[in-house]
């Protein structure tokens, strides 16, 4: 059960707000509870939204993802969990797992799991059980990969190199960065930064990230023969606990997570 493209594109947002240099953002963010929302577009006509609900506790996330979409007559609803984290060992985000289910078009549920930093993988699908490994780079969900380009996009980088764990294969994506833009978005006019995706003659897939909101991703296009998609986001809210709460938190002792 491939990823639907405007899905994949989504999957692509980020949950960090940080904006510091360093490769792990400060603690002070793992506390926070982002709800991003998108509006999407099939050749140019609205056929739902789509939104994120990133929670941080430490340095794990739980990101829970749904939609509701029209597209000529056929509605798809979508829904997934999936669950990212930091490694010290890999300087890196890594996947523990999602699980998804989809109702109507390409219907189907499925879990996918993570082992050994990124090496293997264990995809089950309506109950057929596949397994994956990788000998060079980590395998990902798009949730991971998504926050590694964000930190990438923070830190100066250019070039982007990623395996994607889908529910059916592995996949190689190639990404790199071709300037910097302004455009107009439901926030006004915005600084944004242009990535594409390179190496793939057959379609145009393009995101813009903005340094003015937190470097996340506030468009998305995606064509390739008769398919034209695009993703704009309708609204980026966060809530964190208050300062004192958080230094009382940090004061206690870190919870055993075997």
């Amino acid at each position: 059960m491939r990823v639907i493209p405007y899905i994949f594109i989504l999957a692509y947002l980020s949950p960090f707000t940080s904006a510091m240099a360093h490769a792990e953002p400060p603690p002070a963010f793992h506390q926070c509870t982002k709800t991003l929302t998108y509006q999407l577009f099939f050749n140019n006509l609205k056929i739902g939204q789509m939104t994120r609900v990133l929670r941080w506790q430490d340095k794990q996330a739980q990101i829970n993802a749904y939609s509701n979409i029209e597209v000529l007559a056929t509605k798809t609803r979508f829904n997934q969990q999936s669950q990212v984290y930091w490694s010290e060992e890999q300087q890196s985000f890594l996947s523990k797992g999602f699980r998804r289910e989809v109702k109507g078009l390409l219907g189907g549920s499925s879990n996918v799991l993570f082992k050994n930093d990124g090496r293997s993988s264990k995809v089950t699908v309506d109950g057929k059980v596949s397994s994956f490994t990788s000998d060079t780079l980590p395998l990902l969900d798009a949730d991971a990969i998504g926050s590694q380009m964000r930190l990438g996009l923070i830190e100066g980088k250019t070039q982007f190199e990623y395996n994607l764990q889908d529910t059916d294969d592995v996949n190689r994506y190639y990404f790199q960065v071709k300037g910097k833009e302004r455009i107009n978005s439901n926030f006004g006019s915005i600084n944004a930064i242009r990535v594409e995706q390179i190496r793939k003659s057959d379609r145009q897939f393009v995101m813009w990230f903005s340094p003015d909101i937190d470097y996340q991703l506030v468009r998305a296009t995606y064509k390739r023969k008769i398919l034209d998609l695009k993703a704009v986001m309708l609204s980026n809210k966060k809530v964190c606990p208050p300062a004192s709460q958080f230094s009382m938190n940090t004061a206690m002792p870190a919870p055993n997570n075997d």
